[in-house]
């Protein structure tokens, strides 16, 4: 005899229950960390960057502002070249 629905949804429901246990052992969420990065602002619009991500400001610049001299918008970081 082949086995009901019943017994697979418990059998997943059990797996879910340990996949869960073992990726959140700590219990943190990533989100804070994640705002935290989001430090370059474009002075312009508001628009919010990582950090990390100098090239994706400077693709902002060019595709928004790019009648606007570069100091204006990002005026704490030097241009990316």
């Amino acid at each position: 005899m082949g086995r009901s629905n019943g017994c697979e949804a418990n059998r997943k429901r059990e797996d879910a229950k340990k996949r869960a246990a073992k990726f959140n052992k700590e219990g943190n969420s990533q989100l804070q960390a994640n705002a935290d990065c989001m430090s370059l602002q474009c002075k312009v619009c508001l628009q919010s960057f990582m950090s990390t991500q100098l090239k994706m400001a400077k693709i902002h610049y060019e595709q928004k502002h790019a009648k606007l001299p570069w100091e204006e918008c990002f005026p704490a970081h030097p241009k990316p070249e």
